[in-house]
Order: structure tokens, then C-alpha cells, then sequence
């Protein structure tokens, strides 16, 4: 508190020339003691009191005479930002009660007394009164104030609630009554503390410690702390198991066959086992808060910290020999908190003679490779990057339907990774020996999804094959069929989908024989086939024959924690394929990244990423390599049809179609400057034009 929380301020001013009755009208108007009295520059030369006027009028001076001769022109000063340490010196040592406030530069802003002071004092004390007490009432542990006659003055909430007491029945009372089992005595009498006694107060087992409060003529009452000991045994068997677990867990580590390293998210290790001491040759406590990049050669635990991807059963070539490694993320709430390592490194020459056996089934592999083209890996759950919870939770239920033979149904915006769930459905599945057969719905057209889907007979129409030919249905017999974009399915067809599903057998297109079928489907959509369904554009039926299991796919939008991961692992993949070695993402690109709402999702992100690794120059993702539609500002919509002026559209990424309208009629038609003006790229507006029937 400073002497601006205390003082009067804009006090009127007086001129010498001024009157004795405009001094005395002033004085009984403020009801101040004192008036500031300046000169005509506004300069400070004295003060006059009430003491000042009545000398004057005893004096035998009249009311029109001037006041020049009867003002002090010794006056205190105080300046406006003086402690109130200061201040309360000052008020103590001063023999007058008023004193004039002025600024640096000696402007008189308003004066100050002893009545200014206490009043001040009185609203802090207040203040200080109202915090205490709220303090008081937070604390966690009871809490009960005593005073020095033995009476208790409060007892805070938690204290009520923990004893079943209230306040009003306690005020006032002797403590000893009480609780007659604390002897309060030493504490008010000998300003003794009392620290961890154990009583039962109100029948409850408690840990009590009580403290004296000590003011300047001695002790002025005390104040007891005390907590249930059914909490505190609570947190300390939490405590025990805790620690019970990690010692479990240690035994588990240092029992293990493989050597294994744990590391947070800094990529420091924080555990290992003895067989990692082994293996590194060192000891517990040299590998403790060390860079797994100092320690371990060639470790990819730091790029597992980025990712998120488990790497399984991998080939890593440590001090000149081969061991097989596995690193899995250690994901905590949606973020990568750590990385686990495990190293296979006994029995060396089995694991030399598996490598030998794997590095030429690798050149088997190359030689394939070039021979028939790219062999395309197969997607398993590990290749989807997340830490998102929604899609973790995702993850598991797309595995626990994957051991069935149920159909699901996946939904989701493009770009998504529909396709990527649908294969790792497959290859988790009793199928995956079985073919995985495919078909975009809406990419054939309509007149010849039958004879795609079912197959024909020979000599079936004009042009056909004389031998017939085999439908999707029947190539994937004994495996899985995916139908992407099932949307976009004609109702005669999808009556006749639903027949194949239901009777689990099909008729080529010409035959009159029917052929049974072991497949099971998997559909994926990005439209809304509820609402086609009310729109009587997709056959009711079929909809609930499909939506059997049914998993939606989060847009990347709302889930913004695995924009960085999948960065990551986008980055990895490009500097493979272009021969680049971009091992960072600068602080602004990844704001940029983070920002951006992401209409074309995970797909869009990946061409993103493809486009940035073509053109940066050094080892850091630079803002400079990104899209042009990235690094632009938010641009604010110059008009308002309906909305309000200067909200932008990447707000929440709704998009109204009055105010899609609005932008092209401004752009005169022109797509991509109706795209810059709204801030989305021109793939979201096509998307949004599409939607609403624009095009």
C-alpha cells in the first residue's frame, strides 16, 4: 500500500489573494483540517488550517480580508508513491495533521491526515481479514483458532466437515471442553509448539499439531492443524503400492531375457535393467539422465518420441554386429511421454545367423522388387500414427472387430485414413492369408458395377469374354471386400448387394446358377447415409445391414496433438524417398501446422509435408517451404451477408453458404480468389461448393 491508497485526492486550492470567508466556506465544505495554498503558478507555499482562520478572526480580521498573512508556510510534504512504512513514520513523528501530496515534479495532487491513514488501514485490514479467511476455508487439513482465554474463535470448513461440528456451536467455547483430551496449556502459557500428536476429536482418529500465535505482548491465542489419519493411511497405502509396483516391476526388468531402456520424452533414460548394464558395459548409475543417442548406437528411440510408431522386431546394428530391437511409445492423456526399448542380445550367433537369413531374404526381396515393381507393405495398426484418446480408443475397437467375421461400416470426412483402418482390419483379422479385394463405387460406372461385383457367364452380352469372367465377390472368397464410397452405390444394385449379404451367395450376371461366397465386407463412406437413407437414395435395409460395427474416424481438426507426430513420420518417410535428412520442424512452421484447420485431413497433411521436403535447403521444415495458402495471415471476411464484419472463417471452420455466395459473387467467379479471400484452400471450397450444390 502506497500514500496514493491513502490520501484525499483533487482537494481545492488556495490563492493568498483569496478571502478568509472563501478559505472558511472551503474548509467547512471538504471538512478537511488544511488547504493546500499556492502561488499563481501553481507552485506550493504554505497551508492554511482551521487553526489559521480562527487566529485570524480573534485578530479582529474581517471575512473580505485576504488570507496572505495568516497561512503557514511551513507545510509537510509527502510524495504520492511513499511507502506506507514511510508514511506510518511520518504520521508518528509529525506534530501536525495534515499534509500536503505531491507528485515528482512538486504538483500538489491532494492532501493527507491521520484520519486518511486509519481509514486505510482499517480497509486493509479488511482485506487482509477476507484473504486470511479464504485461505483459512481452502486449507485441505482442519484448521481451529484459539484465543489466549482458552476460547475457540473459529474452526474453518474443512474442519466442520472432517469433525461433524459447526461453527456457531463452537464459538466462545473453552477448548478443553472440547477436546479434553489436548492439553492446550503449554501452548498459550509457554508459547510451546506441539507437533504430529495423535487424538481422537469428535471420534475421530486424527494427527494434530498446534501452533502459538505470538504478537508483540506475548502470546495472543493459538491455532491447530490436524488432518484424519483415514486420508493419511490412504495416500500412504497408495504410497506403498506405488512403490510396491515399481519394485515389481524392477524384479520384472532385471529378470527379463532382453536388455531393455526406458527414456522420457527428452530421450533420457530414467530406467534400465541389468541386462542393459550388461550390454553398454556400464553402470546403473552412469546410464541414469544420459542421452539414449550418447549410449545406444544407432537408436531410433528418438524418432519413436516423435512419431508415436512402434518399430517391432527390427535389425540394428550396435557396435558392428546385429541384434533384433522393438521401440513402442509410452502415451500418457494423449501425449508421448516416453519411449521403451528392448534389445535381443544374447544368444549372438542365433541372432547373427537370423540376421545373415534376413539380410538375404532382404536381397531376394530387392531383387522382386525390381523385377515386378514396389512390393506394397502391408498396413497393420502400428502404421496408423496417433496419440489422440478418441483414436487410440478407435484403434482397439477396429482391432477387437477385426477378429470377427462381422461387417463394418467406417465413416469419417477424406482423407481420414479409412482405407488404412480397413487394411489393418484385414491384416489383423483370421483373413489376412485370404485376398483383400477392392472396389471404389463410385469409380465404375453404373452399368457395369454388376458384372464388376458378380462376374458373368460367357457370352453373357456383347464383348464379353467367351470364358466369363470373375466377379469382386468371388475374387475375394475366402477374404475381405471393401466397398469404399458405398454412397455413391445405384438402388438396383444395392438391392442386389443386400441379397448377396443375406443369402451369402451370388448370381453372375447371364447365369442362372447361383455361386456361395465366404467374404466378408467392410464399406467406408464420407457421406451421411442416414440422411441419404431419409432422402430415399440408399435402401434403408441395406443401411442397417451394414451398420453392423460401425467406427467413425475423428478429422484431424479435432485432433490437433497428432498433427507433430504425423509431421514426423511424413518428414522420415520423404527424406527416404528424396535422399533429404530433415530432422526438424521449426517453432513458427509448427505453429502454422498447429493452426491450420485441415480440410483434406491426414491426406492433406501428407501433401503438405511432400511439398515442403521439395523444397527446404537445410535440415529444419522452414515456414518459407510451406504452401502459400499456409503462410498467409488470417484473412478477414471484407463483407458481412448475415455474419458478423471481419470474422474469419478459420475460426471454427463452419462455412455458411450465404457467406460462400457473398465471397464468389465479390470474386466475380473466380475460384481460387474466392478461395484467398475466405482463407481455406481451393480443395475446401470445391468440397463446401459440392456440398452445397453450388457446382
Amino acid at each position: 500500500m502506497r500514500m496514493s491508497d491513502m490520501m484525499t485526492w483533487d482537494t481545492p486550492l488556495l490563492n493568498p489573494e483569496d478571502a478568509l470567508g472563501h478559505g472558511a466556506k472551503l474548509l467547512r465544505a471538504t471538512k478537511l483540517d488544511g488547504l493546500p495554498v499556492v502561488d499563481s503558478k501553481g507552485s506550493l507555499i504554505g497551508i492554511f488550517t482551521k487553526a489559521n482562520l480562527m487566529d485570524a478572526f480573534l485578530a479582529g480580521a474581517e471575512v473580505s480580508e485576504s488570507l496572505g498573512k495568516y497561512y503557514n508556510s511551513q507545510v509537510v510534504t509527502v510524495d504520492v508513491n511513499t511507502p506506507y512504512s514511510e508514511v506510518e513514520k511520518y504520521v508518528k513523528s509529525s506534530p501536525v495533521g495534515t499534509g500536503v501530496v505531491v507528485n515528482g515534479k512538486e504538483k500538489v495532487l491532494g492532501v493527507f491526515t491521520k484520519v486518511d491513514m486509519i481509514m486505510a488501514l482499517f480497509k486493509e485490514s479488511e482485506q487482509l481479514a477476507t484473504q486470511l479467511k479464504t485461505v483459512y476455508n481452502a486449507m485441505h487439513n482442519g484448521a481451529i483458532l484459539v484465543d489466549k482465554n482458552n476460547r475457540i474463535k473459529m474452526i474453518n470448513k474443512s474442519g466442520e466437515k472432517m469433525l461433524g461440528l459447526e461453527q456457531e456451536k463452537l464459538k466462545d467455547v473453552f477448548f478443553s471442553n472440547v477436546f479434553p483430551g489436548i492439553d492446550i496449556t503449554p501452548v498459550l502459557n509457554e508459547s510451546r509448539f506441539v507437533i504430529g500428536v495423535k487424538e481422537r476429536l469428535n471420534g475421530i482418529k486424527a494427527l494434530c499439531s498446534i501452533s502459538p500465535i505470538v504478537e508483540d505482548n506475548g502470546v495472543a491465542g493459538a491455532v491447530m492443524i490436524f488432518q484424519a489419519l483415514t486420508d493419511l493411511d490412504q495416500v500412504a497405502s497408495e504410497l506403498e503400492s506405488t512403490k510396491r509396483l515399481y519394485e515389481t516391476l524392477l524384479t520384472v526388468l532385471n529378470i527379463a531375457y532382453e536388455a531393455i531402456i526406458l527414456v522420457d520424452d527428452q530421450g533420457k533414460i530414467f530406467l534400465v535393467n541389468e541386462a542393459a548394464c550388461h550390454f553398454l558395459g556400464k553402470k546403473e548409475s552412469e546410464l541414469l539422465n544420459m542421452s539414449v543417442q550418447k549410449v545406444v548406437e544407432n537408436t531410433r528411440l528418438h524418432i519413436t518420441l516423435k512419431t508415436g510408431k512402434a518399430e517391432l522386431n527390427e535389425i540394428q546394428t550396435i557396435r558392428g554386429r546385429p541384434y533384433i530391437v522393438s521401440r513402442l511409445p509410452i502415451v500418457r492423456n494423449g501425449k508421448i511421454i516416453g519411449a521403451a526399448g528392448k534389445i535381443v542380445y544374447r544368444e549372438l550367433e542365433d541372432v547373427k545367423d537370423l540376421a545373415e537369413r534376413l539380410a538375404q531374404m532382404d536381397q531376394e526381396l530387392n531383387y522382386y522388387k525390381e523385377k515386378a515393381g514396389r512390393a506394397r507393405k502391408n498396413i497393420t495398426f502400428d502404421d496408423i500414427i496417433t496419440v489422440s484418446k478418441d483414436m487410440r480408443r478407435l484403434k482397439q475397437e477396429a482391432l477387437i472387430a477385426a477378429r470377427g467375421v462381422s461387417t463394418v461400416l467406417l465413416t469419417g470426412e477424406s482423407g481420414t485414413g479409412k482405407e488404412l483402418f480397413v487394411e489393418a482390419i484385414h491384416n489383423a483379422s483370421p483373413r489376412r492369408k485370404g485376398p483383400f479385394i477392392k472396389v471404389n463405387c463410385a469409380a465404375v460406372p453404373e452399368n457395369l458395377l454388376e458384372s464388376e461385383f458378380f462376374g458373368y457367364a460367357p457370352g453373357a452380352f456383347t464383348g464379353a469374354h467367351k470364358e466369363g469372367k470373375q466377379g469382386k465377390f468371388a475374387a475375394a472368397d475366402g477374404g475381405t471386400l471393401f466397398l469404399d464410397e458405398i454412397g455413391d452405390m445405384s438402388l438396383n444394385l444395392q438391392s442386389k448387394l443386400l441379397r448377396a449379404l443375406q443369402d451369402r451367395c451370388i448370381e453372375p450376371v447371364g447365369s442362372n446358377k447361383t455361386v456361395e461366397v465366404d467374404v466378408r465386407i467392410i464399406v467406408a463412406t464420407n457421406q451421411d447415409l442416414m440422411q441419404k437413407v431419409v432422402a430415399e437414395e440408399f435402401r434403408q435395409d441395406l443401411y442397417y445391414r451394414l451398420n453392423v460395427i460401425n467406427l467413425r474416424l475423428t478429422p484431424l481438426s479435432y485432433r490437433l496433438e497428432d498433427i507433430i507426430p504425423l509431421v514426423n513420420v511424413f518428414l522420415e518417410k520423404f527424406n527416404t524417398d528424396f535422399g533429404t535428412r530433415i530432422n526438424e520442424i521449426s517453432s513458427e512452421a509448427r505453429k502454422i501446422l498447429i493452426a491450420h484447420h485441415w480440410p483434406g485431413n491426414v491426406r492433406e497433411l501428407m501433401n503438405v509435408i511432400e511439398r515442403a521436403v521439395n523444397f527446404s535447403t537445410g535440415p529444419v521444415l522452414e515456414v518459407e517451404s510451406l504452401p502459400f495458402y499456409l503462410r498467409e495471415q488470417k484473412v478477414q471476411i471484407p463483407f458481412t451477408h448475415g455474419i458478423n464484419r471481419g470474422i474469419s472463417v478459420r475460426k471454427n471452420g463452419h462455412l455458411d453458404k450465404k457467406v460462400l455466395l457473398g465471397v464468389l459473387e465479390k470474386a466475380n467467379g473466380n475460384k481460387s480468389e474466392a478461395a484467398r479471400m475466405l482463407g481455406i484452400s481451393r480443395s475446401w471450397l470445391y468440397e463446401k461448393m459440392r456440398q452445397y450444390k453450388i457446382i
